[in-house]
């Protein structure tokens, strides 16, 4: 019997788990801030010290102006095409006015055939 009870002391105390105490957390969360500044620091030496934040400013810059051109070219091309309709029409207006303008000569010189010159 005594070799049972030896046996059953030694599983029980022989083996005893280690328990630790203390946080974990504040020592991972000092890593995580030192990971996060160096971080920032790599990027902001590789990206020239914000050099590129001014870059992609100006490219916004640039887009913003662009669309100002393309509202002012859209506001031309509809000017010019509202010139052009209005210069169609007066062509056609004048097309008109001569061929009127060649029929009265036409029967101006009919008539002047007909009773004769006038002086």
């Amino acid at each position: 019997m005594k070799n049972r009870s030896k046996k059953r002391n030694y599983k029980l105390t022989g083996n005893t788990a280690r328990i630790r105490t203390s946080s974990a957390w504040p020592g991972y969360l000092l890593i995580a801030i030192f990971f996060i500044i160096t971080g920032a620091g790599a990027t902001y030496y590789f990206f020239n010290g914000g050099k590129s934040i001014k870059f992609l400013l100006r490219i916004d810059e640039l887009v913003s102006i662009n669309r100002l051109q393309e509202k002012e070219l859209l506001e031309l091309k509809l000017e010019l095409q509202m010139s052009q309709i209005s210069y169609e029409k007066n062509v056609s207006a004048l097309r008109e006015v001569k061929e009127k303008n060649t029929e009265l000569k036409e029967s101006v010189l009919f008539y002047e055939k007909i009773v004769g010159k006038r002086r």
